[in-house]
């Protein structure tokens, strides 16, 4: 009786704040499961472009991600955009920025985009946060996208939208994706504070044109600091001489749909198997019917949930975890018994050994309606392989979640945390 008493509560809360708002319908109808449709078909569809991608170097350690960072800025010669979600120096960083601005200084365009909440980060970078705002003396052209500021109170709705996206482009050259932010807890602390992530650094002409001819747009429309496609060449010719595998890029914007339907074609190509880290999992009754559809269909899917310090990010996952047990996925959780344990940060998905999925986009809610996003998903089983290997390390580290811990867990002392870890998670 408790249970369904807090099931109908919390379908009347988020019913209220999101009647006529979610697009994640996408995920259980429309070209994403229409059987007639082939995965290329039912990309064209949710208009993700198609394009060609190298096997990607992974970095999964932030240190040495911040060290590559430092190289590729320093061996820029015409541009560099950066894009970070939470992004700040510290002393850690100081190489790091002081690369940038001494480029930026020389003449070397440099773009970086830094979402408003940067100066709100929760975790152990703020204790070590520097505000970017010196970058702008020596020439960089800084976007602070949607600060959270008192003036901005009058944008409403839109001062939910955040930029969550994490990106390096190099001289229409190199380009990464991934979830490292550019700051102490991604790249600049050791041991315990440093959190687990990847980013995959790839040669592709096809996609840096991809994401140049939306980058030049939504600068243009965030800032009167202007700027012209044509100013950023890309090299035809580099990777080349390397093998190409078909990829399909897709860059989220609020309240489109586009991830929905590309996450919800995915599932509904599975043959086998999934396997996920979701990150924060808050999902609403789309993304779960999506997920017990898989599995009804003969799919093993498989998640893991990180283990989180913070007790409050904690509570409202834990929350959460009844429904998505509901699904019948094979569900698991990271061993906890460790006080010094890294914090997984990581986005991924598997699906039959073949598709891989990484980017900056969380499998939740607030990921498909409120934010700037971006997802890769590469055709490619050499590429699979290689990650399936990453994948079951982790796996190997986590316990099943069973129910007797779900209905421990799913306690009214917690929805705050949900509610909250469903619109900001």
């Amino acid at each position: 009786m408790k249970r369904s008493f807090l099931r109908v509560l919390t379908c009347f809360v988020l019913s209220f704040f999101l009647l006529g708002c979610s697009t994640t319908k996408n995920m259980v109808s429309g070209p994403s499961v229409d059987p007639a449709l082939n995965f290329e078909q039912k990309m064209a569809a949710y208009d993700v472009p198609k394009v060609s991608v190298t096997i990607p170097v992974v970095y999964n350690d932030g240190q040495q991600w911040r060290d590559r960072v430092i190289e590729l800025v320093n061996n820029a010669q015409d541009y560099v955009i950066l894009a970070s979600f939470l992004a700040s120096s510290s002393e850690e960083l100081e190489e790091l920025y002081a690369t940038i601005t001494r480029k930026a200084e020389e003449g070397v365009r440099i773009y970086f985009i830094v979402d408003g909440t940067g100066t709100f980060d929760m975790t152990e970078t703020r204790y070590h946060l520097i505000p970017l705002n010196f970058l702008v003396d020596s020439g960089v052209h800084l976007l602070e996208f949607s600060p959270m500021s008192a003036p901005r109170l009058v944008s409403g709705l839109n001062l939910a939208y955040r930029d969550h996206r994490k990106y390096v482009i190099i001289d229409g050259k190199t380009l990464a994706i991934g979830g490292m932010n550019l700051n102490y807890i991604s790249v600049g602390a050791d041991n315990a504070n440093l959190q687990r992530d990847s980013m995959y650094e790839f040669a592709s002409p096809s996609l840096c044109k991809v994401m140049l001819d939306a980058f030049v747009p939504w600068w243009n429309e965030q800032t009167w600091d202007t700027i012209k496609r044509e100013d950023f060449s890309v090299d035809e010719s580099f990777g080349a001489d390397e093998q190409q595998y078909d990829a399909w890029f897709a860059q989220q914007y609020p309240k489109t749909g586009k991830l929905s339907g590309f996450y919800g074609s995915l599932l509904s190509e599975a043959k086998h198997s999934v396997k996920t880290l979701p990150f924060l999992p808050y999902m609403d009754n789309n993304m779960l019917k999506a997920l017990s559809q898989t599995v009804d269909r003969g799919v093993h899917v498989s998640m893991i949930i990180p283990f989180d310090r913070r007790e409050a990010n904690r509570r409202g996952i834990e929350y959460m975890i009844t429904y998505l047990l509901d699904t019948n996925i094979d569900l698991r959780h990271e061993l906890s018994s460790e006080v010094s344990q890294q914090f997984l940060h990581e986005k991924l998905m598997i699906v039959d050994s073949r598709y891989v999925v990484i980017g900056s986009s969380n499998l939740n809610y607030r990921t498909m309606n409120l934010a700037y996003d971006i997802s890769l998903v590469i055709d490619s089983p050499e590429f699979a392989s290689q990650i399936e290997k990453h994948y079951q390390i982790l796996y190997d580290q986590t316990l099943p979640i069973t129910k007797e811990e779900a209905k421990q867990w799913h306690s009214l002392l917690h929805f705050p945390q949900f509610v909250f870890g469903f619109f900001g998670g």
